[in-house]
């Protein structure tokens, strides 16, 4: 009967020190893109290239990794408090680096302007996506 108790005791401070981690993790701020180190730097041009000829290794490369890409500012819309600036693709092309900025930013970039954003890359979805991005050269 002694041995039952200490059992349901140990296995119920087991259930709550799992909960307690759960929410803990669960709850736990996570990690700004533009508090990480970049793991590489490259042009709005290249990134848009490399995704056009070769989308299967562009993903490999760059999905999930922290980028800081300078180019062109080719379109800047704001509604609300979503941002998105689009940088050029290159001469001829009709896609782009589509960058979703933080709100946090105090100036937006203008038509044409050279900046350099940094954030994630999610991948290809018609321009190439950047989450989570913020201008850190604004030229």
């Amino acid at each position: 009967m002694m041995r039952r108790r200490t059992l349901v005791f140990a296995g119920l401070i087991l259930c709550l020190a799992v909960i307690g981690t759960g929410y803990y993790l669960y709850n736990k701020p996570r990690a700004a893109a533009y508090e990480a180190s970049t793991d590489r730097q490259i042009t709005a041009e290249q990134l848009y290239s490399e995704y056009a000829s070769n989308e299967a290794q562009a993903d490999s490369d760059y999905v999930n990794k922290i980028l800081e890409v300078t180019g062109t500012v080719k379109e800047v819309q704001q509604n609300g408090n979503e941002i998105s600036v689009l940088l050029s693709g290159g001469e001829n092309k009709d896609g782009g680096v589509n960058c979703s900025v933080t709100s946090g930013n105090a100036s937006l970039p203008k038509v044409g302007e050279a900046v350099r954003i940094k954030g994630v890359c999610t991948g290809l979805l018609m321009d190439v996506s950047i989450s989570d991005a913020t201008i850190i050269i604004n030229k």
